[in-house]
């Protein structure tokens, strides 16, 4: 028991502290004196076996003399009484028999008042008997439920024969009964035990553990409560005395940094209220910084325009120069051809005309180069995308498009160009259609969402079809010009290099994603004009005009 795990029950958890340790330490202490006892009942019943097998050895030897002494017909009635003698010396001999040897067989010839029955002999004790074993006893053994029965055999002589035998049969319990009689004669010791040990745990842990305890308890919760200054009396040097002693250290530890930190908390304070009124001033002056900015910007865009103005009309007369030297040339033949070969006049009156045509077209892709329009205004995209879906209606209905609007409540302004998003849109929606020659759907999509710098904000706008698609590799050229999908005729490769271009003048981006057979998404991402930027601009669409 000493070695054994004990498991508390679920009770035992709402008892005191004393309660517990006083039936724990009872368990184990009545548990190590029930063993030890059983233990050593065990030993002590083994010894006193072994004790009364001697005396009972003794005395069959002793009662076999007495018979071989009293002659060659011993009285039977001395024999019993003899025998009788014996078995009430201990109260475990159950029986004393004397045996008489005649013709070779052993006959009971008397017994003790009070014998139990006789049982036969063992033929090989039989055989020891009468071969004559001097001084020494013969012990058989036998068991009966838990009883154990010892025989013990002398043999008596006449005239240096044997003539018979000696018989005492010991009755003993066995170890574990006996030990387990002591167990139930100390029952009520170990209760008594019990209670005496519960009454003076009580005692000791009222005066030595409660009474300390409830000292901490009561100074944790003014502490608890904000009393940083209370401390517990050490009474005592022992492990609770230690333990106050710690507490009371703590506590002014925890006063300590407590005071520092109130301090350091004032100290921060103060830096946040100057911190804050120094960055309301910085913010401040970024928003007049950010207006500067994009006055500046607004104005290098202006010098910009008029510097390609001029590397337009550098790159106008470079180009418009040669088909006019071909004109002049082609001219002064003329006239000295005109008379002589008519034939040959109208064939250079067609070059002249097709010189004239190509100077016609240079001019007209160098007035569409250099028209601009200045990107000042702050624009809802959201009205923008409204007025062109209701110019569009017509010819959704005619190929049989549906359109679905999800355009976002309160998006935020951008600054942008009306008429060149205009462009960019309608590019955009032309390509869908395109994309889906039998009918499907076409999605636009507004919504907004934080970008990664504080406080600015992204407008995105998103075109999703369910035409053909796009393959990988196609997707990695829409951008570059002259390149183009389409038939010979019906697309020039220049549509989404328009609207890449369009789109990089705004300072946005643009992502495409497309599956072949699932159609294609096109999304584009602008930033949104600062709520205090804003309010200071100018709501007035500028459009400037240069080189006309």
């Amino acid at each position: 028991m000493v070695g054994r795990l004990i498991i508390l029950p679920t009770g035992m958890h709402s008892l005191k502290l004393h309660t517990k340790t006083t039936l724990l330490s009872s368990v184990i202490i009545v548990g190590m004196l029930i063993t030890a006892l059983v233990v050593t009942s065990a030993v002590i019943a083994n010894l006193e076996r072994d004790d009364d097998q001697a005396l009972a050895e003794i005395q069959a030897r002793d009662l076999s003399q007495h018979i071989s002494d009293m002659g060659s017909s011993p009285d039977p009635e001395a024999l019993a009484r003899a025998a009788s003698l014996i078995m009430g010396s201990r109260p475990n001999i159950v029986s004393v028999r004397v045996w008489e040897l005649s013709q070779g067989q052993f006959v009971e010839k008397a017994s003790a008042a009070g014998s139990a029955p006789a049982a036969p002999i063992p033929d090989a004790t039989k055989d020891l008997l009468r071969g004559g074993l001097g001084s020494q006893v013969v012990t058989t053994k036998s068991a009966v439920k838990d009883q154990l029965f010892y025989r013990e055999f002398a043999a008596t002589f006449q005239g240096g024969r044997p003539s018979g035998a000696v018989e005492i049969v010991e009755r003993f319990d066995s170890i574990w009964s006996v030990a387990f009689r002591y167990v139930k004669n100390v029952v009520w010791m170990s209760l008594i035990a019990i209670v005496l040990i519960m009454l003076g745990t009580y005692l000791l842990f009222r005066q030595l553990v409660y009474r300390p305890i409830d000292r901490l308890l009561l100074a944790m919760s003014r502490a608890k409560a904000g009393d940083l200054a209370t401390q517990v009396p050490a009474r005592a040097t022992d492990e609770l005395g230690l333990l106050t002693q710690g507490f009371n250290s703590m506590i002014s530890q925890v006063r300590e940094m407590t005071e520092e930190r109130e301090a350091q908390q004032s100290v921060l304070r103060d830096r946040v209220r100057d911190a804050t009124i120094e960055l309301e001033k910085r913010n401040q002056q970024l928003q007049e910084t950010n207006l500067e900015l994009w006055h500046t910007t607004k104005r290098m865009n202006e010098l910009g325009r008029l510097a390609a103005a001029g590397q337009t009309a550098a790159h106008f007369a470079h180009e418009v120069g040669t088909p006019l030297n071909l004109i002049s040339g082609h001219v002064q033949l003329l006239r000295s051809d005109l008379d002589r070969d008519p034939h040959d006049a109208e064939a250079r009156i067609k070059t002249i005309s097709a010189q004239i045509e190509r100077i016609e077209r240079i001019v007209r892709g160098m007035l569409d180069k250099t028209r601009f329009e200045a990107e000042l205004s702050p624009l809802d995209l959201n009205s923008l995308l409204r007025r062109l879906c209701d110019a569009m209606s017509p010819a959704f209905d005619r190929r049989h498009i549906q359109l679905v609007d999800n355009l976002a409540d309160n998006l935020p302004l951008i600054a942008g160009s009306a008429d060149r998003l205009q462009q960019l849109f309608l590019n955009l929606i032309n390509n869908s259609l395109d994309a889906m020659p039998e009918g499907g759907q076409l999605q636009i999509c507004t919504s907004v969402e934080n970008g990664n710098r504080r406080r600015s904000q992204q407008v995105i706008i998103d075109f999703a079809d369910t035409g053909l698609g796009m393959t990988p590799e196609i997707m990695s050229h829409i951008f570059d010009p002259l390149y183009t999908t389409k038939e010979r005729g019906q697309g020039t490769g220049l549509g989404l290099v328009i609207v890449s271009q369009i789109v990089s003048e705004h300072g946005g981006t643009i992502g495409v994603e497309s599956e072949p057979g699932r159609g294609t998404r096109f999304r584009l991402v602008f930033s949104a004009i600062p709520g205090d930027l804003s309010a200071t601009l100018d709501r007035r669409a500028v459009t400037v005009e240069v080189g006309a």
